[in-house]
C-alpha cells in the first residue's frame, strides 16, 4: 500500500489533468479586489424591477394598501384608523373572525379531552375547518385583500354549519361555540355583500 510520501509530483499532475472541465468552472473565483471590479451604477433592486417590468410582472392588481405600509408609526396609526381602510363593519367582522378562530380551536381541544361523540372525526374536522377559515378570513381582511368578500362568504357558510353541529350537543362550551360561530357568520355575510 502506498503512503502519502510515496506519491510523486508527476502522479499529482496526472490527476489534475484528468479533472473534467466543469470542476474547473465551479472552482473558479473572481479574486480581484472590490476596487478592481467594475460595477454599474444600477442597484440590484432597480435591475430586478426593470427585469420584472420586461417580463410583464408589473403591479396590475395591487391592493390599495400596497406600498403604503412603510413609514413612520404615526402614519401607520393614521392609516389604520382611517375610515377608508377599516370601517366599523370591517372591524366587527375581523374581531368576530378572530374570536371564532379562538373559540373553535379551544372547543376542538375540549372535545378531544372529553372523547366519545365529541371526538367524532366529522365534528373535529368541522371545528378545525371553521377555525382555519376564520383565521384565513382575518388575514385577508387585515391585508385588505381583493378576495376578502369571497373569503367572508365561505367563512359565513362554514360558521353556520359549525354552529348547527355544536348546537346538537348539550354542553355549555358547545353552545358557546355555536353562538360565537353564528355571530361570526352574521358579520361575515354582511361583508360578503
Amino acid at each position: 500500500m502506498m503512503g502519502c510520501e510515496d506519491v510523486s509530483e508527476h502522479e499529482i499532475d496526472d490527476v489534475d489533468k484528468r479533472k473534467p472541465d466543469y470542476i474547473e468552472e465551479v472552482g473558479y473565483r473572481d479574486m480581484r479586489s472590490v476596487d478592481e471590479k467594475s460595477y454599474s451604477e444600477e442597484s440590484e433592486d432597480e435591475a430586478q424591477t426593470k427585469e420584472d417590468a420586461d417580463e410583464g410582472w408589473e403591479n396590475q392588481n395591487e391592493s390599495p394598501l400596497a406600498g403604503r405600509i412603510s413609514g413612520t408609526m404615526e402614519e401607520l396609526e393614521r392609516l389604520q384608523s382611517s375610515e377608508a381602510v377599516t370601517s366599523d363593519e370591517v372591524r366587527e367582522c375581523l374581531r368576530d373572525s378572530i374570536e371564532c378562530y379562538q373559540t373553535c380551536t379551544e372547543t376542538t381541544i375540549k372535545c378531544l379531552t372529553i372523547g366519545g361523540k365529541h371526538a367524532d372525526s366529522t365534528n373535529l374536522n368541522l371545528l378545525m375547518d371553521c377555525a382555519k377559515i376564520c383565521s384565513t378570513n382575518a388575514d385577508f381582511m387585515l391585508r385588505n385583500s381583493t378576495y376578502s368578500p369571497q373569503t367572508c362568504g365561505i367563512t359565513a357558510d362554514i360558521c353556520d354549519e359549525c354552529a348547527d353541529t355544536c348546537d346538537r350537543f348539550k354542553n355549555d362550551f358547545m353552545k358557546e361555540c355555536a353562538s360565537t360561530c353564528r355571530r361570526c357568520a352574521e358579520s361575515c355575510r354582511e361583508m360578503a355583500r
